[in-house]
This record gives C-alpha cells, structure tokens and sequence, in this order.
C-alpha cells in the first residue's frame, strides 16, 4: 500500500533567513543538510555537522566510526528560493563518521570560519547539555524527494522535541534520539539541525540533527525496523510509531573542538571510537542455524582496531535487544567465552566467524563482542528471529516482446518478498516439486513463441527465508 509522503515546509526567502544562515545544502556523499558549527574561535577550520550516513557510512560497518579520511564534494549556503548564486563551499576531510550509536559527522570544510564569517555567515554553538523534553525547535533544512532539482532550497519549520528513543533501523542502533514533529520530513531533510531559539526567535544553538522518519511508511507493508522504517527499542518491545521523525542528539558535540577551534577526540568529547566491529553478518533468520532467503547462516565477522595490535581477545554474548547501549553493559558478558579476533582496517579484510544460533523465539536480540574492558567502544551485531510467512502472495508480470516472444519478471517487496524462486511448466502442467525451482537473479525469464503457451511458477521469500504459497501464473501464446 502506498503512503504519501508528508507536505514539506514552507521556503525560506532569503531576506527572512537572517541568522539561520549557516545552515548549507549537502552534496557530500548524498542530498543531505547540514550546519556550520561555532567552534567558540573567530577563525578557525570551518566544520560542519550532518549525519553519518549522509557522508557514505550507509555502504560501512555499521559499527565502524571513520576518522581523518579526505573527503569531497560541495555544500551551498544561503540557498533560497530567491538567490540565484548560493555561496558555494567544499568538504575537505572527513574528520568523523559514523552511524555507530548515533548518525553523525563531522567535515571540514576548505574555507576557513573566518572568512565565512567575513562574508555574513553565522555559524550556530551545539548545545552541551540535553534540552527537556517539550521543548520548542526550528527545523531548517533542504528536502529533495519527489521534488524538482529547483525546488531543493532551504525551507524551514517549528516544531517540538517529544522525547528520548532509542532507535532500530536496519542494522543500525541509535540511543537517545529525540522524536519530533517537524514538518516535512524527507529525503535531503537528513542532517538538518533542531535549533533551540533564544527570545527573538532566532537560533540559540544545535539542540539535535534529524536522521529518520517513519513518515510514509506503513505497518501493512511489513518489514517493521527496516530500511525508512524505524522502530523505538525499550525493554517494553520494539514497535514502529507511524508519523514520526527523529533527530540524533548531539549534546556536547561541541567540547570536541580546543582552544584554537580544531577538532578533536580527546578530553570531554563525547565521540566515541569502537575498538571492535562485525563486517558482516546479523539480519533475519528463522531461528537455530536454519539459512535465510540467500542461504546464509547465522553469523557474525568481527575484526578489531589496529591500535589493538595484530589481534585482540573479545568476549561475546548474545542477547534480547532491549535498549540502543545494551553491548556497552558489563554483566551482558558475565561468563562469556573469548575468542582471539584479528584486526582489520578494511570491510574485505578477514576477521573471526563466529556462527550464532539463534532462539527459536520471534524478536530482535544482539550479538555483543566486547575487546578487553571497553564496553564503551564494543559492537552490537543485530538478528531478527522472524518466522512469519510474508505478507504477500509471490507474483509476476508478462512482457511482450514481438513475435509471440515474452519476458516474465517477478515481483519483488523487500524484505516481505525479498526474493523469488521460480520455474516453467509447459501448457498448464503441474508445478514441481519447490526443490526444481531455480533463484531469481536479476534477468528476467524470456520465453519464445514456440513454447508457448506456458505457465510460470513461482513462490517467494521474505528476508529471514520463510516462503509464500506456490502461485501459477498462465502465459497464452501471443
């Protein structure tokens, strides 16, 4: 079932931006927002803050944290709907990335902070301590989706901070993100600041950055936690909350710049690194050892941080996912075995595979690797038990081609039908045995003239492997 997507705000024209004006469109890695950061120095590197996935984390670990790494690509500042010429600027170096516990980044720009602030730019403090919950925000930020390129302009929205979440979204945890109400919420919304506001209304500072919404998703379509599908994680369970945006908190992001306004790891930032990462394994299953829809196993392929040496020995525990910092508790590892896991720096590198038998129990639970003591840089490799036929029946469409020739193509729904096995029959013969029916990739099905008519069988595969029902569908000769 199609879900709209939410109305997005109103433009800003250029003459009410005033000091909003920090605030830039991204094209760094995706069609993102982002905000200039007061680093407390008049010059200085300029930064700005948006989200890790906006800075390519979407195609990394998702425990992986990526520091110093040169990056590119531009940002546009003062981009309204009625500035032909926005200020352009560039990304420089990556100097934090990550969607590791929350979905933020840091780059540095090639301009530095005083020269912007020559030209009129206004760059905006982070807050250091959380705001409370019923607190008033402004969203700025420059939505893409489904809009045309010349309508990707800064538009702007009040709205209020409802509460802490800890969030799941694919594979990903995120702990104390703030639920929100902004309007518009949409691809290119990513990485805009919530601004708290001082008495004239104007920004105060960086209270959070929006990363996801649960605005144009439904229930009906499945696939709970997925991909633009977030769910909020308690002890209570983990449920998806229709119409609602998030912001990844950022509080005292802003102790990570010294005195000279550099940015840095050290003293009170709250950035963390993880010494411990999986770069591969988790997803959905049906429970035990049993394969999901592409045949794999259960598993998980830690690595360690190279600063941990040639190896590191890392204790491990899986448990029921009830919270985005579960792995970072000591007693989830009280009796947990160890296992010497080597280091690694790139997502090919080899590491440890660890097989993991899951419960048979439908939910989420969490794979903990801690290295040493430092449960504060450990990984949660996330599982899904789901042993739940899918929602929907398996299908297909036939395509002519000319000459009586078709072409017959799948349906796909991930991850309610995440894949498809199939077969041919001739006339309107029996279907055979599943154990005859061949994986779907990609091509598909050409079928000529003369052997028609057919019918075409098939039956699908949710994410975690369980099957539809068999479905015939007839092709007449053309």
């Amino acid at each position: 079932m199609a879900v709209p997507l939410p109305e997005v705000a109103d433009p800003i024209p250029l003459a009410e931006l005033g000091d909003f004006n920090g605030v830039l469109r991204l094209e760094m890695g995706s069609n993102c927002t982002g905000t200039l950061i007061d680093t407390g120095v008049q010059d200085g590197p300029a930064y700005v803050i948006t989200n890790g996935h906006c800075t390519g984390d979407v195609g990394r670990s998702p425990q992986e944290v990526t520091v110093e790494e040169e990056w590119f690509g531009p940002g546009f500042l003062l981009d309204t709907f009625d500035n032909p010429v926005p200020l352009e600027v560039s990304a420089k170096v990556l100097e934090y990335s990550t969607m590791r516990g929350r979905d933020v980044a840091i780059v540095r720009l090639k301009e530095s902070l005083g020269y912007l602030r020559g030209l009129g730019i206004k760059p905006i403090p982070i807050v250091d301590d959380e705001p409370a919950a019923g607190t008033a925000v402004r969203n700025v930020a420059a939505p893409v989706q489904e809009l045309d390129q010349s309508d990707w302009v800064l538009r702007g929205g009040d709205c209020t901070l409802t509460g802490q979440k800890d969030l799941l979204e694919f594979h990903w945890l995120w702990a104390d993100s703030w639920a929100n109400d902004c309007p518009g919420v949409i691809q290119g919304s990513s990485g805009s600041p919530l601004f708290t506001l001082d008495a004239d209304g104007g920004p105060q500072a960086i209270a959070a950055v929006i990363n996801t919404t649960t605005w144009g998703a439904s229930p009906e379509n499945g696939g709970l936690c997925f991909l633009n599908r977030p769910c909020e994680v308690s002890e209570q369970g983990i449920d998806m909350v229709e119409e609602t945006s998030y912001a990844v908190s950022v509080a005292g992001v802003g102790r990570c710049f010294d005195a000279s306004g550099v940015f840095t790891l050290d003293g009170d930032c709250p950035l963390e690194m993880s010494s411990v990462w999986a770069n591969g394994g988790g997803g959905a299953f049906r429970g035990g050892d049993l394969p999901d829809a592409n045949r794999s196993i259960p598993q998980a392929g830690l690595v360690t941080h190279s600063s941990l040496g040639d190896s590191a020995s890392v204790r491990t525990a899986l448990v029921e996912l009830t919270g985005a910092a579960v792995c970072a508790e000591p007693a989830v590892y009280d009796g947990a075995d160890a296992v010497e896991v080597p280091s690694g720096v790139y997502p090919w590198d080899p590491g440890y595979e660890l097989p993991v038998t899951l419960p048979e129990e439908e939910g989420h639970y969490a794979l903990c690797a801690v290295a040493g003591n430092d449960y504060a840089g450990a990984a949660a490799v996330v599982f899904e038990v789901d042993r739940t036929p899918p929602l929907f029946e398996a299908g297909a469409s036939v395509y002519d081609l000319g000459e009586g020739n078709v072409t017959v193509s799948p349906f796909l729904n991930p991850p309610e039908l995440s894949t498809v096995r199939f077969t041919w029959v001739p006339g309107d013969a029996e279907c055979p045995a599943r154990e005859e029916f061949q994986d779907f990739f990609i091509v598909p099905l050409m079928l000529e003239a003369d052997e028609l008519p057919a019918t075409y069988c098939i039956y699908g595969l949710d994410q975690a492997g369980n099957t539809t029902e068999v479905t015939r569908v007839p092709i007449a000769s053309r």
